[in-house]
């Protein structure tokens, strides 16, 4: 078969990665189901987490809530994210995003939330001891942005729901 011009789709590399990663999480989801495919995808996301932490030396004592707040946006910068910080407290960071490094590929995905949720509880809870990471808006769902809550503190009256990381 001879082309009849050249291809109407040219990926980049990044987007042929993301095509993959975004089709992978869809089959995980419809063959193991929503918790199981968010489990396959922790658990790559919490050893990027590690990865992370160790490239900016978040894996020492810091419990600066600033200072983590300002690696995982920066991380998420890199990635193709646009995190920023919408609050921090001292029990509490909030981050919100309008990009998701996976774009449109996320949409009806949301086991690739996982990724973040691993990834910034890893972070956080390496340099802090603890976190609990809840994803309580994301584009993944149907929102136009993401915000995840991260608590810094065990404490039920804050961040109750998410996923808990310890150092």
């Amino acid at each position: 078969m001879k082309p009849a011009g050249p291809p109407t789709w040219t990926p980049t590399a990044e987007d042929f990665f993301a095509d993959i990663v975004g089709g992978l999480a869809g089959t995980l989801q419809d063959v193991a189901g929503l918790e199981g495919a968010a489990g396959f995808v922790a658990s790559v996301g919490t050893e990027l987490g590690r990865q992370v932490s160790r490239a900016y030396g978040a894996d020492t004592d810091c419990s600066d809530a600033e200072a983590i707040a300002a690696v995982l946006v920066d991380f998420k910068r890199r990635v193709g994210g646009s995190f920023q910080v919408a609050e921090i407290t001292a029990d509490q960071i909030v981050l919100t995003n309008g990009d998701c490094p996976f774009a449109q590929r996320v949409e009806g995905r949301p086991a690739l939330c996982m990724m973040t949720t691993a990834v910034f509880g890893r972070v956080t809870a390496d340099a802090n001891g603890y976190a609990r990471v809840h994803v309580d808006k994301a584009i993944a769902t149907g929102h136009d942005h993401c915000r995840v809550v991260i608590a810094l503190r065990r404490d039920d009256d804050i961040g109750a729901q998410g996923h808990e990381f310890l150092a």
